[in-house]
């Protein structure tokens, strides 16, 4: 999706309009540290994702891990913001990136 963010995302990947219901603690079945855990790994996947193929170094690890502890918000719209300029840099070059 390359269209930008008009209301504040529900969600850390398109839709962002829609809840997304996997991020609820599974109450009975994890702890709440293993929730935190969950969420901050598929924060900072979402983060990530449009960085696949871009070598990162150590402090770039600690700063997408930093933003990673954010709300829902801000991380999915920093994380629609690397990759839509990614793909309006190489969007007519590679469909395999296509969002």
């Amino acid at each position: 999706m390359t269209e930008p963010i008009q209301t504040p995302p529900r969600r850390l990947r398109p839709p962002y309009d829609e809840p997304d219901r996997m991020r609820h603690q599974l109450f009975g079945f994890e702890t709440t540290d293993e929730w935190r855990s969950r969420i901050h790994r598929d924060n900072r996947a979402a983060l990530l994702e449009p960085l696949d193929g871009i070598q990162l170094g150590e402090y770039d690890h600690r700063i997408v891990d930093w933003l990673a502890r954010w709300d829902v918000p801000t991380i999915a719209v920093v994380a629609s913001l690397l990759r839509r300029a990614w793909w309006s840099g190489h969007g007519s070059v590679c469909e395999a990136h296509r969002p």
